[in-house]
This record gives C-alpha cells, sequence and structure tokens, in this order.
C-alpha cells in the first residue's frame, strides 16, 4: 500500500501580509496554489486593505477553503507587514515558514526546492535566493543577486540585506525555539530579526536560482519614507554591534559612511535609481547621464549605496 504522500512530506506555512495590493495580488496568490508541492497552508492576513484585496482574498477563500486561511484585521499594523506576519505564524502548524509578499510572483518550483533542501540540510535555519526583477507589468527588468554561503551573507549583512524576505523559508521551531519578528522599528524588522539570530549561530543560505519575480513598481514598501528606513538601518547596525559583538570590517565602515552622506545629502527622489544601482537592478551606463553631477558614486563603486532592502 503506497503511503499519503502528506504523511512523507512536511507541512510548509505559507505566510503572506496583504496591504492594498489589488492590482498586483491574483498573479501572487495563484503562484503559491499552483506551486508543484502542494503540501502546504496559506494564510494570509490582510493589514486592513482599503482597496479590492479583502474582496480578492474572500473569493479565493471561498474557492479553497482547505487550503487558505484568511485573517482580516479591523486596524492597520503596519510596521512593514512583519506584525501581521506575527499574528498569522500564531495560527500556523507548518514545520516550515515561507514567506511571500502580496505583489511579487513566486516561481512554481520554489516551495519543493527549499522543502526539499531544508529536509536534507537539517543544520540550516533558512533558505533563500536570487530573483528576478519585473516591473507593475510584469516585464523582467533587471536581476538581484545574493550572497550564497553563510559566511558570505554573515559578512555582507552590515552593508546591504543579503536576503530577499519574499524568498525566505524557515524553521517554525528550531534549538526549541518557536519563531517570532521581533517588532522594534517602525520598518526594518526583517532585517533587525534575522541579523540577530544569524549572530546567535543560525545559518542561512541563498540557492544560486531564482525562485521569485521581484516586482518594483513605485509603491513599494522600501520606497516609501526611505531616509527613516535607513535611518532604522543605522540603529539596527549599532545594536548589533553593542549587543550581538558583531564586528564589521573598516570596508564595511567606510560603505556605512558613504551610504549615509548620499541618502541623507541627495533628494529622496533620486535615491531609489541609486538603489537599483547598487543592488544591480540597474547597470550603471543606463542612469549615466543621472549620476554625473554625483561621481563620488562611480568612483566608490554601486556597494556603497547598497542599504537595507
Amino acid at each position: 500500500m503506497k503511503k499519503n504522500i502528506k504523511q512523507i512530506l512536511p507541512l510548509i506555512s505559507v505566510i503572506m501580509p496583504v496591504y492594498n495590493a489589488g492590482d498586483y495580488l491574483v498573479p501572487a496568490v495563484e503562484s503559491i496554489l499552483h506551486q508543484t508541492y502542494q503540501n502546504f497552508e496559506f494564510i494570509i492576513i490582510d493589514d486592513a486593505s482599503t482597496d479590492n484585496s479583502l474582496d480578492v482574498l474572500r473569493r479565493y477563500k471561498k474557492l479553497y477553503p482547505d487550503k487558505i486561511k484568511l485573517l482580516a484585521l479591523k486596524k492597520n499594523r503596519n510596521h512593514g507587514g512583519d506584525r501581521c506576519v506575527n499574528q498569522g505564524l500564531k495560527l500556523a502548524k507548518g514545520k516550515y515558514i515561507a514567506r511571500m509578499d502580496a505583489d511579487d510572483i513566486a516561481v512554481l518550483t520554489r516551495l519543493e526546492k527549499q522543502v526539499t533542501f531544508l529536509e536534507t540540510h537539517p543544520d540550516i535555519f533558512l533558505v533563500g535566493s536570487s530573483a528576478h526583477v519585473i516591473d507593475s507589468k510584469g516585464n523582467t527588468i533587471g536581476e538581484k543577486l545574493e550572497p550564497n554561503s553563510t559566511k558570505d551573507i554573515y559578512n555582507a549583512y552590515f552593508t546591504f540585506h543579503p536576503l530577499i524576505h519574499p524568498t525566505c523559508m524557515f524553521r517554525r521551531i528550531h534549538k526549541g525555539i518557536e519563531f517570532r519578528y521581533n517588532i522594534k522599528f517602525s520598518a526594518n524588522n526583517d532585517y533587525y530579526t534575522f541579523f540577530g539570530i544569524l549572530c546567535k549561530g543560525y545559518k542561512f543560505i541563498n540557492l544560486d536560482e531564482k525562485l521569485l519575480y521581484y516586482r518594483i513598481h513605485g509603491k513599494n514598501d522600501t520606497f516609501v519614507n526611505m531616509k527613516q528606513k535607513f535611518s532604522n538601518t543605522l540603529k539596527i547596525r549599532y545594536e548589533i554591534v553593542t549587543k550581538y559583538g558583531y564586528k564589521p570590517s573598516p570596508r564595511a565602515l567606510l560603505i556605512t559612511i558613504f551610504q549615509s552622506l548620499a541618502i541623507y545629502l541627495l533628494p529622496e527622489k533620486m535615491l531609489r535609481n541609486l538603489y537599483f544601482l547598487a543592488k544591480g537592478i540597474t547597470k550603471k551606463e543606463q542612469i549615466v547621464f543621472q549620476l554625473n553631477p554625483y561621481g563620488f558614486i562611480s568612483l566608490f563603486g554601486r556597494k556603497i549605496l547598497a542599504f537595507t532592502s
């Protein structure tokens, strides 16, 4: 007699916060529902959306009542969605947690490849990946490439966020501790949380493959109040050094100085282009005409301007 596949393969809890994502929500939801790996529960938290997001989600809940758990919050929690995800974690039953964002599209083999990796590497806490970058219409405009090994991720963490959050899958319980986001800042709490546990010796890996289509549409949380978010990042870096004993290299400290100069001196409208350049999404020659007045960018390289995503 064949064993039930659900008795063999572990349950994954996919958790997706939603806030006013109606324009992109359908492809995001569909990309999870049609994964090649099907032993998952889909926990969706609507953060008091004011557009049609909740209506869309309720329709999917009716179509997939056994697969989708829908939590509709009456008051917006803000904080970049991480506080909402903590609500979802209270409902989660899976061995693994897979994060997803409501404006992105998961590659259909994403869950299968990541759960297979974690099942065969019990010492790894978190697995992420690189990503394709798409625009509001779904056209591919670039890529986000991240460091792969735990050592490279650790070394990179002080100067930029080397994880693409909606590619991350991690263990719900690790070393006897149930995972929760540490909510301390107005945003960047994923950066704060993962940086802290990385410093405690947890192992992270990014797969070489691009397992997500990361959408940039101008209203991404990353590009709202960028100066304030960078201030959070500086506070987080300081705390990681003083609390966890992280020792940034002289190069990392130099990069931080030039990041600060660029972000606090340049107009916020320009910072988005610099972000694209720093993350390798846009090539330097594509926007060089906008950067020529600020020649220090070419001098010190794109890594100087890489900051938390």
